[in-house]
């Protein structure tokens, strides 16, 4: 026999709005929390119809269509509170059958206004980043050059050039800055896959070594190797290669990269001759402690690796070497099911 009031306290005490209407689809009873987001009193809409609450009138025909239907329906909704104010989220309803007759509807609300503010947010940031700063920064980079053009005094020419590489640094930074947002926009909906792991690091080493070429890069023939991650990793290694050569004290720049296997598991090792990273300042570099409000971290590259390998649920840290320091990637390896 079951306990129905399992069911009606579970109704009561669930922390999301929740309401069930009638079969005229008006309110037979709503939880505690749905009197809260609402602003009504429970006897204020008791036996009131449920088209009282919707924001949008076209969205609350569709559900009653598929209720007369006996259908389920999820979708977005807006709702409108006692106070006038109309709140975005998604909805979801269906029929309450009991011994095959429709007795009444269930349905709850997932307030994500939150969630669109950070959306309007994000897209004013993203233009920002993309559009506004980056052309900012061009302008001033080519003035620098004009002025680089009709300047003979070789010292100035040398600290503009520095200006010049501080223009073009913070360009690359406010990529990064894009690319971790876009990453922290399909965090709920992305799924991870295998991808080619030594296809993605000879390819990045290349481009170093093109982008950096008084760097040395060494390493050998990696193995074919499948790990699960997703397009962003190619990008996370490349911050890890561009770290080595630019934190770099030497005047040749050494970076050697490795890969290896293990119980499932494979491993990165990005080594360099630099000049190493203090054990108290190890969580530091990658953004996930700060010394106080000012200061954040030591720049975004790594902080976005950091956040790419994590949500492969993968790890990254950095170890000491002989000379310089080494930086550690362990991701899960895709491995074949065996029959």
């Amino acid at each position: 026999m079951v306990d129905t009031g399992v069911y009606r306290e579970a109704f009561r005490s669930a922390d999301i709005p929740m309401l069930i209407a009638d079969t005229n689809f008006a309110f037979r009873d709503i939880n505690d929390a749905g009197l809260d987001f609402l602003g009504y009193e429970y006897d204020e809409i008791i036996g009131e119809p449920v088209g009282l609450i919707a924001g949008n009138e076209e969205s609350y025909y569709e559900i009653i269509e598929h209720m007369l239907d006996e259908e389920t329906w999820s979708g977005e909704f807006m709702v409108r509170r006692t106070d006038d104010r109309v709140v975005y989220g998604n909805g979801f309803a269906t029929p309450i059958v009991i011994e095959g007759d429709v007795q009444g509807f269930l349905a709850f609300f997932l307030d994500t206004t939150k969630q669109r503010q950070y959306e309007n947010v994000s897209e004013v940031l993203s233009r920002l980043l993309r559009h506004d700063l980056r052309n900012e920064l061009n302008v001033v980079y080519g003035y620098t050059q004009q002025v680089a053009s009709r300047i003979d005094d070789e010292r100035a020419l040398e600290e503009l050039q520095l200006v010049q590489d501080k223009v073009l640094d913070i360009v690359h930074k406010s990529e990064r800055a894009r690319d971790l947002r876009d990453l922290l926009e399909r965090s709920h909906d992305r799924s991870n896959r295998p991808v080619r792991l030594d296809v993605i690091l000879q390819k990045k080493i290349v481009d170093a070594t093109i982008e950096f070429p008084s760097a040395e890069f060494e390493f050998e023939s990696f193995p074919k190797v499948e790990v699960i991650a997703d397009d962003l990793l190619g990008e996370a290694i490349e911050c890890l290669l561009e770290n080595a050569v630019t934190h770099n004290d030497k005047e040749t720049p050494q970076v050697e990269v490795s890969l290896e296997r293990a119980d499932g598991d494979v491993y990165i090792r990005v080594a360099d001759n630099g000049p190493g990273v203090p054990e108290e300042q190890r969580d530091l570099i990658f953004g996930r402690e700060e010394y106080d409000q000012l200061h954040h971290g030591t720049g975004i590259s790594l902080f976005f690796a950091d956040n790419v390998i994590s949500s492969y649920n993968g790890d990254l840290w950095v170890e000491d070497d002989d000379e310089g320091a080494v930086f550690c990637i362990c991701l899960e390896e895709d491995r074949p099911a065996l029959n």
